[in-house]
């Protein structure tokens, strides 16, 4: 089995601290340095992604997976996914207009998402690529829910940022769709590439909503690539782990191409 090097450590922010877990494969990396996969919600997909990549990078001629760096971006404390996340991965709006939450309860603090950007390209990534040996040309943002309505809006925003971008069942109901005011802002960029996975639910329009975008992306013929997948029988949760090795391999070709 492949070995790793796994590390945990607290960075602060301006706004709050981190809880950053990395795996680094052992032994030589490539000359061009390992590819990364940053993971938003660390704390629940940062243990997820590591057994499901470690039992594909053992034959990566049969699955298509090769070695990477993993960082997971989680929250202090035991909780699965942190009330922080809802600010840190909803982009800024003059006007909120949410649905009556399921549990009766006030929505948390949002419209962060420029904070957490920030965090990402000022702090983390340069601490990441000072530590470690980094295909600089190679990264790529894996976020789930609200993580992947975060990751469309840094590959609308600031795709300067990675070069893949993974956006799992992502939340564009949010806000009245406020993150489709942000497509028409993504310029040609053919070195970039999007992978979109969705539960085959229409619940908050999650599946019609994704399956449009990606269809709009894919006709506009502005990335490299557009990937899209779906199961059927699939929720919310479990299209996480059913989709993730399609994903990696996505992952694996924009490496190699």
């Amino acid at each position: 089995m492949p070995d790793y090097d796994i590390t945990q450590f607290t960075i602060d922010s301006s706004h709050q601290p981190y809880k950053i877990d990395i795996s680094v494969p052992k032994g030589e990396a490539p000359e061009q340095g390992f590819p990364v996969l940053y993971l938003l919600d660390g704390n629940a997909y940062f243990p997820l992604v590591k057994e499901i990549t470690k039992l594909q990078e053992r034959r990566p001629e049969k699955t298509g997976v090769d070695q990477m760096i993993l960082v997971g971006i989680g929250y202090p404390g035991p909780d699965a996914f942190s009330r922080e996340r809802f600010y840190d991965y909803t982009p800024p709006a003059e006007t909120v207009n949410l649905p009556e939450r399921p549990d009766g309860l006030d929505w948390p603090e949002q419209g962060g998402a420029e904070h957490f950007l920030d965090f990402i390209e000022n702090t983390l990534q340069s601490k990441i690529m000072e530590a470690y040996p980094v295909d600089q040309m190679n990264q790529a943002l894996f976020g789930h829910s609200l993580g992947g309505l975060l990751t469309l809006y840094g590959l609308f925003t600031r795709p300067h940022l990675f070069q893949q971008y993974l956006a799992f069942s992502p939340s564009i109901w949010w806000n009245d769709r406020v993150i489709l005011t942000k497509e028409p802002d993504l310029k040609a960029n053919k070195d970039k590439r999007l992978f979109i996975a969705v539960e085959d639910s229409n619940t908050l329009g999650m599946y019609s909503e994704a399956e449009a975008l990606y269809q709009r992306v894919k006709e506009a013929d502005k990335l490299n690539e557009i990937g899209f997948f779906t199961s059927s029988g699939e929720n919310h949760m479990s299209i996480v782990p059913t989709a993730f090795s399609s994903a990696l391999r996505f992952l694996e070709n924009g490496i190699n191409n």
